[in-house]
């Protein structure tokens, strides 16, 4: 919320029509805009529709991180099968045993 930065118009003082209605646009509008910004908060349909919409966004890129993560793992535990595959027959090959 803002404040007005122009001070109230005192009695006696000399103020031109125009000057008094741009002071009275400005404090509408400011009103206007708080008034707004109120609603927003009061409009708890709209709030929790937000936040269904944050949760939701949340939830698929951790089961997005979760499935790189088991993708990576099986990858890692295939290459390891491989690996030790080729060294057990490295071995068998170097005692001259056959396939």
């Amino acid at each position: 919320m803002t404040h007005n930065s122009t001070r109230p118009v005192e009695a006696g003082e000399d103020t031109s029509i125009a000057a008094v209605e741009a002071d009275l646009a400005h404090t509408r509008h400011e009103l206007s805009d708080t008034l707004d910004e109120l609603a927003a908060r009061l409009d708890v349909k709209t709030r929790g529709k937000q936040k269904a919409h944050e949760v939701k966004e949340q939830a698929q890129v951790a089961a997005r991180s979760r499935d790189v993560q088991i993708r990576g793992g099986i990858v890692a535990g295939v290459m390891l099968g491989v690996i030790l595959m080729l060294a057990r027959r490295k071995r068998r090959l170097s005692r001259g045993e056959p396939d």
